[in-house]
Formats: structure tokens, C-alpha cells, sequence
């Protein structure tokens, strides 16, 4: 008998070595008939990454399985051509796309529904991500019942305009709220990196830098963090109080200049990163043109600079918008060497730049940059 136990022990315990720990991901597609597509896994913040593995859907369902050494962020979703059919729109920050789910990929059941809200759970991790997407739908369902009220915007006051586009921004601004506070109080999980990498443009630099100072190593070693990372330290050195950081490019006619001919020469110097693509920078133009009238004599100076690829369109722009002031590109679109020397990642971008080539502030626009200049100029 005491035989037979010990056997039955040691068959156990071979057992227990033996199995090793996995993942079973559970998948259903919920509103549409996908039988006969294929579900694939991505790694997280990877730009055209190559599938890790598929799953083919059968009566509305797929299964991943495997061993995962530690706990990683994917993507679940259709093909890049799948989900063009499926929803061909893009998506702001907090609004996830249609039948695609971001989850922690860890050895345990995890549960997933692609959806137009995909839901995931399984882990605290998952149901850690589930929560917050929870809390970004109720913001995107005030902003879609708040978007109906209106109804022809372009019918609409000049007053009723500034009200409307206020209370979009403070919805936007909720959002962003929510979403640099959840990241804060999540330093050390993966569902913390994955909602500080998915807002971090988005969020001031200050709250960035508060963030990543709190975050471990493997916060950090999540894809795409490394550059925010890098945008951080450049944006260390043409911060408010540091000196502007100089470059060259050529002027519309293609002579090239440097920005300290026109910085740090004795007058206010307002650095303009825009393009003639970008709505919003067509949109306060005509105030800055305004102010440009009101203080260029005074000893305030503008220098453009363009994230333009088509010259014909950078020289039509700067002609239909009145734009009299110094104009320079490289062509070069987001790859800018001077959008990158003052880590611009969205436009208009302005840098406001002391009479001896200080940095003053970032980003002022219409009335808040008209105040600065009145205060400055006198």
C-alpha cells in the first residue's frame, strides 16, 4: 500500500513538472459573420509589425493558445484589409476601433469579444483595461449625444459656435484628464503603459515627465514608450527658460537660412510650426495675421515653418493666407529636422522666443498669445 501511494505521488508530482504554464485566449465576434476570416495577434505599439499568430473564426468564434514567458500587450484583430471594411475611420484618443481589442497576453484563460466596443477579461490586468475603455465610452457617448443636439453647425451663431466647440473641449479635456490620472496611478502595470502610450501626445509635457519618472523598467520597455521617452529629453532642451536650438532651411525661393539670422536678435520672435494641410492651422491664421499688423513694428517678428512635402502648396498657402512674415522648410513633412529639434508632434505648434533668444512659452494661440505680446511689448 505505502508502495502504491508513493507511486501515485511521484506520478503527480512528474505530472505537475511536466505541464507547462499557458494562455488560452477565448475569442467570440459578436454583430457580424466573420466565419471563415482569421482573427490575428499583433505586438502592441509596433507600426506594420508582422502577425505573431492567427486564429480562424468558426460559428463566431477563434481560440489563440500558447506559452507567453511574460506578460505583453497585443492587439487582437482582423487584417489590415478586414478591419478597412470593416471601419474605414479613423480613431481619436480613448476611442477604440470597431472589432479590435488591446490586451495583456499573459499565462492564464483570457476572454475576448471584438465588437464595435470590444470587451476583454480574464486577468486583473484585462479587467483593468475593460474599466477604463468603460469609462472612455461614457465620454464618447456624451460627445455622440452632444454632436446629434446640435444639428448644422455651420447654421449655427458665431456665439452658438464658441459654445458648442467649448463643451467639445471640455469633453476632450475630460478625456485626456482620465486618462493621464489613470496612467499616474499606474506606473508599474502594463495597463498603465498601454493608456499612457495610447495618450501621451496628447498630454502635457509635465504629466508626461511625472509619469515616466514613477514608471519600473518594464512600463518603459513597452514599444513606442522609448521615443516618448526621447521627445521628453528633447523637449528638456528648448523647454521654457533654455535658450531656442538653432537649424537651417530654405526659404520659399530655396535660399537657405539659419533661425538664429532671425532669433535672438533683438526682437520678440513668435516660431510658427504649421503646414497647409492642417485645418486648425488655416483656422488661426488670419489672428495671427492680425497680430503680426499690430506688433511687427513694434519688435515683434514671425518665422513660419512648414511641415509641408509639396512646395506649390507651402508657397499657395502662404499667398492665400497672407503670411508676410519669413517662410522656411525642408519638405520633409512630420520628418522635419526642425519639428524634431522642438519636439513637434502635432500642429500648429508655436514657440515664443525672447529678445535674447529665451524661450518664453510654448503653444499660445489667438487671444492668449495676443495677451503675452501685450505684455511683453509695450
Amino acid at each position: 500500500m505505502k508502495k502504491f501511494l508513493f507511486l501515485a505521488a511521484s506520478a503527480i508530482a512528474l505530472i505537475s513538472c511536466s505541464t507547462k504554464p499557458s494562455y488560452q485566449l477565448t475569442g467570440k465576434v459578436a454583430g457580424a459573420d466573420f466565419n471563415g476570416k482569421y482573427v490575428y495577434m499583433y505586438e502592441f505599439g509596433v507600426r506594420d509589425a508582422a502577425p505573431l499568430d492567427s486564429a480562424l473564426v468558426q460559428e463566431g468564434a477563434f481560440l489563440f493558445k500558447g506559452d507567453q514567458a511574460s506578460p505583453a500587450l497585443r492587439v487582437i484583430r482582423f487584417s489590415q484589409a478586414d478591419m478597412e471594411s470593416i471601419s474605414p475611420r479613423q480613431t481619436g484618443p480613448g476611442q477604440n476601433r470597431p472589432y479590435s481589442a488591446t490586451i495583456v497576453l499573459e499565462n492564464a484563460p483570457i476572454l475576448v469579444t471584438l465588437d464595435t466596443v470590444s470587451v476583454v477579461a480574464g486577468t486583473i490586468e484585462n479587467e483593468a483595461i475593460q474599466a477604463f475603455t468603460t469609462e472612455m465610452e461614457k465620454i464618447n457617448a456624451e460627445e455622440v449625444a452632444f454632436a446629434s443636439s446640435i444639428g448644422n453647425f455651420d447654421s449655427l451663431t458665431a456665439e452658438a459656435k464658441a459654445e458648442v466647440e467649448k463643451k467639445s473641449e471640455a469633453l476632450f479635456n475630460r478625456r485626456l484628464d482620465f486618462a493621464g490620472k489613470y496612467a499616474s496611478e499606474n506606473p508599474t502595470k502594463l495597463s498603465g503603459a498601454y493608456v499612457f502610450r495610447s495618450f501621451s501626445s496628447y498630454l502635457d509635457e509635465a504629466i508626461q515627465q511625472e509619469i515616466i519618472a514613477k514608471a519600473d523598467s518594464t512600463f518603459k520597455a513597452v514599444p513606442g514608450i522609448d521615443r516618448v521617452i526621447a521627445r521628453l529629453e528633447v523637449l528638456g532642451k528648448v523647454a521654457v527658460g533654455q535658450k531656442f536650438t538653432d537649424f537651417e532651411m530654405a526659404d520659399m525661393e530655396g535660399n537657405m537660412h539659419k533661425l538664429s539670422e532671425y532669433v535672438g536678435q533683438g526682437k520678440i520672435v513668435l516660431i510658427d510650426f504649421w503646414a497647409s494641410w492642417c485645418p486648425p492651422c488655416r483656422k488661426e491664421m488670419p489672428a495671427l495675421v492680425e497680430l503680426y499688423k499690430k506688433y511687427n513694428k513694434k519688435g515683434f517678428e514671425i518665422v513660419g515653418v512648414s511641415l509641408d512635402k509639396d512646395k506649390d502648396a507651402w508657397v499657395e498657402g502662404v499667398k492665400n493666407m497672407h503670411m508676410e512674415w519669413k517662410q522656411l522648410s525642408d519638405l520633409k513633412f512630420w520628418e522635419s529636422e526642425g519639428a524634431a529639434l522642438y519636439g513637434v508632434n502635432s500642429i500648429p505648434h508655436t514657440v515664443l522666443v525672447d529678445k535674447d533668444g529665451t524661450i518664453l512659452a510654448k503653444n499660445l494661440h489667438g487671444e492668449e498669445l495676443n495677451t503675452k505680446l501685450a505684455e511683453l511689448i509695450k
